[in-house]
């Protein structure tokens, strides 16, 4: 921190918070909040204002197991090292005023916004620990002698609370006992099912440090597996062991106060003997997992990135890109993506570093040349012209559409990326989409549909997860009939509804739409979209008279190849139950209502409405 603040290349805005990202790769406008701290930069942190302080609150850095002044440094080391006063809590009785000789305090400061441009932005928000108040089997902030690792971190610090002696919070003695119970919160369905990767490593760390500075006290894990699996952490692994802290094989089922209260007694079955077992400790250190930071839901709203399942947000790729957030121009590093411990924190940091230095280092940019974009010889087809539309600018997860009042819609290139979400939901068909044009795909329906439509199989899969899906049922030899054909879009958000009315009434036996899994969808929220409307569709399909198996919808992820041959036999074999009898009976009866239903395309000029063959 301190070379970083030395750096003459380098800004450290301490006690700041963006408020607002506009732009585009390359061209972002950044507005910032920086925060008073009602000391100015003349203060040379001499402390005197500190000790004049009348009041004491809890001290965040030492886990509230320490007070601190309303005037106050977070840290000894705090770059920049400076004081500020917690207004919150200040009385305003001004007495640090009258000790400050350098005259520094100013309560007159206020908030100041300042805006940067800036090519490339990093997210590296970092997390914070489980708070494991709501493990009630293990008592955290009942039984005063049971804490969490960063309360055992800061008491064994030679500047934390105690000056590095590690006591009970209850009686202050040094405890005999000290068990580490693992997972407290994570590998857990109630709070957390993710592993938080770094704290058995951190909780090996801390009962070794235990077991060289105080022999006499015995120190052990009770864990589920422990995950050894960076350099070197074997060979720590069993490093511990030797110096004789004791493994445990159990997760505790219950925390309660000893005979006398002294100590406590950990209930649980120890798997490797097989039976219920107790075991009595002075101490017990919660080993706790990481959540996202507080904030990282509405700091990812302001740059239209994502999160996944677990509140963390999503890498565009998780193998290919993994520090590139879905918006291009901005990167994660460290735990923003998932909780990490120090080494990947490192390595992602400068892979991110290298990602900027690509757009940074260059004039001009080259992106996708996917993106959608207004129909060029019809700007009064949109809605928006005439009266208050914005549905695209609604559907764009990337913030790429702009709708101004009375006048067309418009995209920005360089945000756009190319999902296509905003295309179907367009109520006058204005946008269309470089090389995924309406007409490209009607197209290809019509080309797979010209030859005995009623034995196929007609699938719409997404770029990203449903086609390399089918790929990978092909590659591993994952047998499934021929009568599929496949149609490529960049996302399930793509597809209209009237692409699989057109479909049926070109005669399709059955129709297949698959996507990405919602938490996988690299496109924020065209999954969502693409299951909204198909399951309407659904619903208008069968009311026209089209049989419910003749439509289906599947979410199906790159890997999972297995899944999209077992949807192809299964519709395929649905095909034959039904004979094509039925499917042509089918196709004539509600063919009527399905060209009543695309009339508009004719009206549109895409392509004219022919009957089709054999349909009465």
């Amino acid at each position: 921190m301190v070379d970083a603040a030395r750096h003459p290349k380098i800004s450290l805005m301490t006690y700041s918070e963006v408020k607002e990202v506009k732009g585009h790769v390359g061209n972002f406008r950044v507005t910032i909040e920086h925060k008073p701290r009602y000391v100015t930069d003349f203060c040379n942190a001499c402390g005197d204002c500190v000790e004049s302080c009348p009041i004491k609150v809890p001290n965040e850095f030492d886990e509230q197991l320490s007070p601190r002044r309303a005037i106050y440094q977070s840290f000894a080391q705090a770059v920049p090292s400076a004081y500020v006063i917690d207004l919150d809590n200040c009385i305003r009785c001004y007495k640090c005023v009258d000790a400050c000789e350098r005259r520094t305090i100013d309560f007159s400061q206020e908030s100041e916004q300042i805006e940067l441009d800036v090519g490339s932005i990093v997210m590296a928000t970092g997390f914070e620990v489980f708070n494991p108040a709501p493990l009630s089997e293990y008592g955290y902030g009942r039984w005063q002698n049971v804490i969490n690792a960063p309360e055992l971190e800061r008491l064994l610090d030679p500047s934390g609370p105690t000056r590095g002696e590690l006591v009970r919070p209850s009686d202050f003695l040094a405890p005999r006992q000290v068990a580490f119970i693992q997972c407290a919160g994570s590998r857990d369905e109630r709070y957390n099912s993710y592993c938080s990767g770094y704290c058995c490593m951190a909780s090996i760390k801390t009962a070794l440090h235990i077991r060289e500075k105080y022999p006499e006290i015995e120190v052990f894990i009770f864990y589920i597996d422990i995950r050894a699996s960076h350099k070197g952490y074997e060979e720590f692994f069993r490093r511990a062991r030797e110096r004789g802290v004791k493994f445990i094989r159990c997760k505790p089922s219950e925390i309660e106060p000893s005979a006398g209260h002294r100590g406590l007694v950990l209930h649980g079955e120890d798997r490797e003997r097989g039976r219920p077992m107790k075991w009595e400790a002075d101490l017990v250190v919660l080993s706790t997992g990481a959540v996202p930071a507080r904030g990282t839901g509405e700091m990812g709203g302001r740059l239209k990135v994502s999160l996944d399942e677990n509140g963390f947000y999503k890498e565009f790729h998780p193998k290919l890109r993994p520090v590139d957030s879905p918006t291009e121009g901005v990167f994660l590093a460290g735990a923003a993506s998932g909780p990490k411990d120090i080494p990947y924190s490192v390595v992602q940091g400068s892979a991110a570093a290298a990602r900027c230095s690509r757009i940074l280092m260059k004039e001009n940019l080259l992106i996708e040349p996917i993106v959608a974009h207004m129909l060029p010889d019809q700007p009064d087809r949109c809605l928006n012209v005439n009266k208050k539309c914005g549905i695209c600018v609604e559907r764009c997860p990337f913030g790429a559409m702009t709708a101004l009042p009375g006048e067309p819609a418009f995209v920005t290139e360089a945000k756009c990326m190319g999902c296509g979400t905003c295309i179907p939901d367009c109520p006058q068909g204005g946008i269309s989409q470089n090389h995924f044009h309406d007409l490209q795909i009607y197209a290809q329906i019509h080309a797979y549909l010209n030859d005995l439509p009623e034995n196929k199989i007609l699938a719409f899969m997404c770029w990203w997860c449903s086609y390399p899906g089918a790929d990978n049922a092909g590659t591993n030899h994952l047998q499934y009939p021929p009568s599929s054909r496949g149609i490529r879009v960049m996302c399930a958000g793509r597809i209209r509804k009237d692409f699989i009315l057109e479909a049926f009434r070109k005669g399709a036996g059955m129709v297949l739409v698959s996507g990405c899994h919602r938490q996988d969808c690299h496109y924020i929220t065209g999954q969502h979209y693409a299951e909204r409307r198909m399951t309407r569709l659904s619903k208008t399909l069968e009311r026209m008279g089209i049989s419910a198996e003749r439509f289906r919808v599947e979410w199906i992820s790159a890997a999972e190849g297995e899944k999209y041959a077992r949807v192809i036999r299964e519709m395929d074999q649905a095909l034959k139950n039904m004979g094509q009898k039925r499917i042509k009976a089918e196709n004539a009866k509600t063919h009527s209502e399905l060209q009543r239903c695309l009339a508009h395309l004719s009206d549109l000029s895409l392509f004219p409405v022919k009957t089709v063959k054999g349909a009465a």
